[in-house]
């Protein structure tokens, strides 16, 4: 089993360059970040997992950069996103960003895609909410192609370009693992976003599933890649559990306010875990902040028996 954090690095909070540089020597394998590029001051519905926005939302840095700079000052820690809004963003620009990112890393980065779950977010950035996965998916294949042909081109329905020259290439190949980041116990979409995993990813980073329910959803996703003959084995399955669920940290976090947070027998969730079928467990910390940071990482690591 492998162990990555996530967490909302702040632009206040813990410098990258000195959280990544920590995790790596406590023996973690990944870090991962997500992103909003701007949080609408009015928004209609602001609850995800039925608690109100988090404040600091507003304060999410601009993941490639900040990524990048903790790339350079390590050797072995892997990067992710969890989750890049890809319908946010230009796909000619965002496949660049990726391609240098992965070279800056030397194969170290995981792409993880989203669509976004605030509908005046998608307005603002200029597309109708309700096309929002539509969009994602086409902007990931025509990314394919820009990562894989010297010369590519694409005819889709919001993405299309004549043949163009897009480099650098990726170290990885064909290119960085495109992870589909979606899905929760209180998510009613989950045939299409496991329909799309099996479409178009390379693997899955759902959220706060139990052992039993990601076993069961890991069943459908095996049968819906072998329906379109692809190998489920090298699919890459991760899964964000709050480190308080997993018993490795204490105390509370504003935003999991009335989801059961019981800690469980770390040891026996994580081969629960493993046996449903997960690879990585992504491990949710609080937002991380100077004076605190390397203590709540080397509690959460010497928890898991890491390092």
């Amino acid at each position: 089993m492998k162990f990555g954090i996530t967490t909302n690095m702040t632009w206040f909070g813990a410098p990258i360059i000195e959280t990544a540089k920590i995790a790596e020597r406590l023996g973690y394998e990944s870090l991962w970040m997500g992103e909003h590029i701007v949080i609408p001051v009015d928004i209609a519905d602001p609850y995800l997992y039925g608690v109100a926005l988090p404040d600091t939302y507003k304060h999410m840095p601009n993941p490639f950069i900040w990524l990048t700079a903790a790339a350079a000052v390590t050797s072995r820690l892997n990067f992710g996103m969890d989750v890049c809004l890809v319908p946010q963003r230009n796909p000619l620009i965002l496949a660049k960003e990726v391609a240098c990112l992965d070279r800056i890393s030397n194969g170290r980065f995981m792409f993880g895609v989203g669509a976004g779950w605030i509908k005046e977010e998608a307005a603002i950035m200029g597309y109708p909410f309700e096309e929002r996965w539509a969009r994602t998916v086409d902007c990931v294949l025509a990314m394919k192609k820009l990562w894989t042909q010297e010369q590519a081109s694409h005819d889709g329905k919001y993405v299309s370009f004549p043949p163009v020259y897009c480099y650098p290439k990726p170290v990885q190949q064909p290119h960085p693992p495109v992870l589909m980041g979606a899905g929760n116990p209180n998510t009613k979409a989950m045939p299409a976003i496991l329909r799309r995993t099996a479409d178009i990813a390379d693997g899955w980073v759902p959220s706060f599933f139990s052992p039993q329910e990601m076993k069961q959803h890991l069943s459908t996703l095996k049968r819906l890649c072998e329906e379109r003959g692809r190998d489920f084995a090298r699919m890459q399955i991760s899964l964000i559990v709050p480190g308080i669920t997993l018993g490795v940290l204490s105390g509370a976090v504003p935003w999991m306010k009335g989801m059961d947070t019981t800690p469980r027998n770390t040891g026996e969730l994580l081969a629960q875990y493993e046996e449903a079928g997960v690879h990585r467990i992504l491990v949710g910390f609080p937002d991380l902040m100077p004076e605190t940071a390397s203590r709540t990482l080397e509690q959460a690591a010497k928890a898991l028996g890491i390092g």
